[in-house]
């Protein structure tokens, strides 16, 4: 049983429940959308040709959504200032992404602010930015 990708648009539903049996080798969820079927088996389909996700892609991936939700991307050049123990100190975003305070570089906002502080300090918090 093989399906076109423009041919999953016209089969009948318990068509594609059957080829989702035949292509995945388990049943469908329950309640699964038509509309999510035809994507799931167009895909499939897709990646058994050209080939699908690799376990370095998949891992490559996941790290860098925490990348990113961790710390965010800042612009080279921009500024954290914060005055701390009548010191005022900026830290300045490096154009590799390193924040820089007092020639010294790190390699993120919360190391700068322990340098600052002495103790474990969320950068974020330290400096007031919201993620």
């Amino acid at each position: 049983m093989e399906f076109d990708i423009t041919g999953l648009e016209k089969a009948g539903r318990q068509d594609l429940l059957e080829h989702w049996r035949f292509l995945i080798n388990r049943p469908p969820p329950k309640h699964i959308s038509r509309s999510l079927l035809i994507q799931i088996l167009a895909w499939e389909q897709q990646s058994a040709v050209y080939g699908g996700f690799t376990k370095k892609l998949s891992l490559r991936l996941t790290r860098a959504s925490l990348r990113d939700i961790l710390r965010p991307a800042f612009k080279p050049g921009s500024r954290f200032i914060r005055e701390y123990h009548g010191k005022t100190h900026i830290v300045e975003v490096d154009d590799d992404g390193k924040f820089v305070w007092n020639m010294q570089r790190f390699k993120s906002l919360s190391h700068a602010a322990r340098a600052i502080t002495g103790y474990n300090v969320s950068g974020f918090k330290f400096f007031g930015v919201k993620p």
